[in-house]
This record gives C-alpha cells, structure tokens and sequence, in this order.
C-alpha cells in the first residue's frame, strides 16, 4: 500500500480553517479583518490561489494573533478567546464558539489509525503515523508507552532514549476502544481516513 505523502499546504490550510470554524468566523469577514482581497482567503483555502508569506501572516497575526511560527505550533490547542484582537472579540460576542476538545484527543486517533493501518507483530514508527494524524495533532508528541493502549505494544528500543521510539504491535486494540475512538475523533477526519484506505492512490 503507498504510504500517502505529508502535504504542508494541506496542514496549513486546515489549521486555518479549524481556526475560522471554531470562532465561527465567515471567510469574508477574514478578507476583510486581514486586508485581503475580496475572496482571497477562499482561494487560498481552495487552492485556487497561491498563500503567499504575507497573506499568511495578516491572517495569523490580525485574525488570531499569531505569529506562523505559533500557528504551526498549535500542538491540538485552540487559542484563547481573550487572546484574540479586539476588533475580532467584539465580532464574535455571543457567537457559539464552543467546540468539544475531546475531538483533538491524541489517543483516539492513534487508536483508529493503528487498527486500521497496522497488523500483529508490525512495527510501529511515529514517523508514519504522522502521515495520518489532523494538522492540529502532527506537533504533537506521539509516546505509546504512555498511553491506554501500551500493553498492546512491546517496546523495542532496549531502554535507548532515542527522539523515535518504535514498537511492535502484539495484541489487537479492543472493539470498545475503538469504537470509543471513532465516537470522539473529527467525523470530517475519519471519514476522509477511512476513504485514503478505500481508495489508496
């Protein structure tokens, strides 16, 4: 099976975007709070037009008051309502921007992608878990040995303190844990996921 390639526009295109969404922000009214040209972040987002550095840097700082560098490092968080601009908090008063965290829960997209990619006894490499996870967990600090799921995995590292750890999958992920997984993963996501396997390109 071809492992799918990692696609930074992709990855930026969608933290921009669960940032608009959960702030409940129209994609006009980002053109106009970033100065940019009307319909501009649409084709952006669309791919119909290329994000230029200093497009993506109006939105990052004079939307969301972020530097790239922050954005890119959101690491699953989505930033305070109190640390937005002004202009932007008064906007959005009253909006619903609730959204739950638990859909930005490592673990239970480890869980789906695990069951779904790897089978007894395959090595498991972050690297290409990565490959898999929503923008907002790719930052993320990926430690199995840490996790609900650890008995399912040996670790063979013999104790080196190594950046990438790797394991070997020894017992299969339990029906409940993942459907668990599937009930408080992005649906968006796992519907996309699940297509990747039907359709490997």
């Amino acid at each position: 099976m071809n492992k799918p390639v990692f696609d930074e526009v992709a990855s930026i295109i969608e933290l921009l975007e669960s940032l608009r969404k959960h702030f409940k922000l129209e994609k006009n009214e980002v053109d106009r709070l970033a100065g940019l040209k009307a319909g501009q972040y649409s084709r952006m987002v669309g791919r119909n037009q290329k994000i230029d550095l200093k497009s993506l840097r109006d939105v990052c700082k004079k939307v969301y008051n972020l530097t790239i560098k922050e954005l890119l490092n959101l690491d699953g968080k989505i930033p305070k309502e109190d640390n937005l601009p002004q202009e932007i908090r008064e906007l959005i008063a009253g909006r619903d921007t609730v959204r739950s965290q638990e859909k930005l829960d490592l673990t239970s997209y480890l869980i789906i992608i695990i069951a779904k990619h790897y089978k007894i006894h395959d090595i498991i490499s972050n690297k290409i878990i990565r490959l898999y996870l929503p923008p907002n967990l790719t930052y993320k600090s990926i430690e199995l040995g840490k996790t609900n799921i650890k008995h399912c995995f040996e670790d063979i590292n013999s104790g080196a303190e190594i950046k990438r750890k790797v394991y070997k999958l020894i017992s299969p992920i339990s029906a409940e844990l993942i459907k668990k997984a599937r009930e408080s993963v992005d649906p968006t996501w796992l519907k996309e996921f699940e297509e990747k396997f039907k359709n490997p390109s």
